[in-house]
């Protein structure tokens, strides 16, 4: 059996002479020199005649046996003697180890670019340490490089939105939809910005994109002889919400007393939480019918930004109808005992409150008592048959008939006889998810002319909202496209942000992108 030597088992194929190996500590310490023939000249590829000089160089390389490996490396500098060329001297450079100006062996650097494009720099770094290899921080993501982007477009293209900070700075990612492969990054979602880089890569034949009218406009400035396609998901969430604020605007159809000798609803009291709601709507609507900007309203008002949109945004009556479900909704179940109860003489807030627990109510006490106060005073929310959410019967509408239960049928059914508002809401709902699913575009402008003339306020703002996409919303109800691998691109994009905590430059987020497809 013949034996390795030492340059066969480290460095098996290259160049190299090892003179000596010393462990110090956790570190082998290899000295070795280049034995290979003189190299070429890189600026002119003149082949080496004469030696300049030698010198040594710090090589760190991959780790061996639980050691850091580090190579003192002897290297050559050769004279350049055309009397043409710009170089005067250059140094030999060991293939498959060294390169010029590293101080990490080609090996080395291929895994801490792995490491970089996974974790990214200080969780990379840690990595590093406990794998027994030389990558600081900021060695570790100077081995992440953006590849070129391609001088032309793919021919389908893929373009969507996502989010630096949510509700606040957001960028745009291209993709190949053939390829599923990023093709570009950009730093935010302007008109402008979109167009240019239409401009500077054309080609593209087929962009698909989501209901965004900033991208809309850019594709039909600087790619209009594109095909653009609006994506299927996003045009059945704009319909389910559009559904679910029709069963919102309409939910006092769906209430009914609980028994037929009920008596009819009363007027709803004014309470402290009622009272408030309305103050609150009221501030946030005239601060913002003067222009000012929600975060401003918000520090103004003491209210997050959030809740301010949610004041702004919506009718005063969804949020008064919100606070009541909300105000009842754990008793509301047992309303009816409660007062049945009540008349029949029990009066007692706390036994009617066991009572209640030992029916199955997981709320507490106050609730009970409260309840019981407005009881004793004649304004007690009249107690109603348990009714589904608005929410719950969006699912039920916006679901193949085939996958809903018995039970979710009978409450849509009933749900529908409540309300016609709700009904004409669900007919036309299923007739659009039906020509969604059945990939038949040709029938979307009599279903536009339907929703416009007959079905709910909501259904005709978003069919309106159609009929200004018309020519991309039927070829997305038509042909096969869709932005589905965006939005798994989109996706990544978000571990990924995550990851860097939001401190890193979009320059290091564009390439990890890139990298970590």
């Amino acid at each position: 059996m013949q034996l390795e030597t030492v340059e066969d088992a480290l460095f098996p194929g290259l160049t190299l002479v090892v003179r000596q190996a010393v462990v110090l500590d956790d570190r082998l310490m290899i000295d070795a020199a280049g034995c290979g023939p003189p190299g070429v000249c890189p600026a002119c590829r003149h082949p080496a005649e004469r030696v300049h000089s030698r010198y040594w160089r710090h090589i760190a390389g991959l780790p061996v046996s639980g050691l850091r490996l580090l190579v003192r490396l002897r290297v050559r500098r050769f004279f350049c003697d055309q009397p043409r060329c710009p170089r005067r001297t250059f140094v030999e450079q060991v293939a498959g180890l060294t390169e010029p100006r590293r101080r990490s062996s080609t090996a080395a650097r291929s895994a801490m670019r792995s490491v970089a494009v996974e974790l990214g720099g200080r969780p990379g770094a840690r990595l590093c340490a406990k794998l027994r290899l030389y990558g600081q921080r900021t060695s570790i993501l100077g081995e992440l490089t953006a590849p070129p982007v391609p001088a032309r477009a793919p021919r389908i293209l893929g373009i969507d939105e996502f989010a630096f900070r949510k509700g606040r700075t957001y960028g745009t990612v291209l993709v190949d939809v053939e390829s599923s492969r990023p093709v570009d990054v950009l730093p935010d979602r302007e008109t402008s910005t979109v167009a240019a880089w239409l401009q500077e890569h054309p080609g593209a034949e087929i962009i698909c994109r989501d209901r965004l009218m900033a991208f809309a406009k850019a594709i039909r400035q600087d790619a209009p002889d594109a095909l653009e396609v609006a994506d299927r998901w996003h045009l059945l969430q704009n319909l389910s919400m559009a559904v679910e604020k029709t069963c919102r605007r309409h939910r006092d159809c769906l209430r009914r007393p609980a028994g037929p000798e009920a008596s009819p609803p009363l007027a709803t009291p004014d309470t402290p939480l009622l009272a408030r709601i309305r103050q609150r709507h009221a501030e946030v609507n005239e601060l913002a019918a003067t222009g000012l900007p929600l975060n401003a309203i918000g520090r103004r008002l003491r209210l997050d930004r959030k809740t301010v949109r949610r004041y702004r945004n919506k009718d005063l009556a969804d949020l008064l109808a919100s606070a009541q479900d909300r105000g009842h909704g754990v008793l509301a179940p047992f309303m009816e005992y409660v007062q049945h109860r009540f008349h029949t003489g029990c009066t007692s807030s706390m036994q009617l409150y066991r009572e209640v627990l030992a029916l199955g109510y997981t709320g507490g006490y106050h609730v009970v008592h409260r309840y019981v106060v407005t009881i004793r005073r004649g304004i007690a929310v009249p107690a109603r048959s348990t009714t589904p959410r608005p929410r719950d019967i969006t699912s039920w509408i916006m679901r193949p008939e085939e996958s809903l239960s018995t039970s979710d049928t009978a409450q849509l059914d009933a749900a529908r006889n409540a309300c016609p508002e709700i009904a004409q809401a669900c007919d036309l709902a299923r007739e659009f998810t039906d020509m969604l699913r059945q990939r038949r575009g040709h029938n979307l402008r009599d279903w536009i002319q339907k929703a416009e003339l007959g079905g709910p306020d909501a259904i005709g703002i978003f069919a309106d909202s159609i009929r200004q996409d018309l020519h991309a919303v039927t070829a997305g109800l038509t042909l096969p496209y869709s932005s589905g691998i965006v939005e798994g691109h989109v996706n990544r994009i978000k571990t990924i942000k995550r990851q860097m905590y939001g401190r890193a430059s979009f320059a290091l987020l564009r390439a990890r992108i890139f990298l970590q497809s």
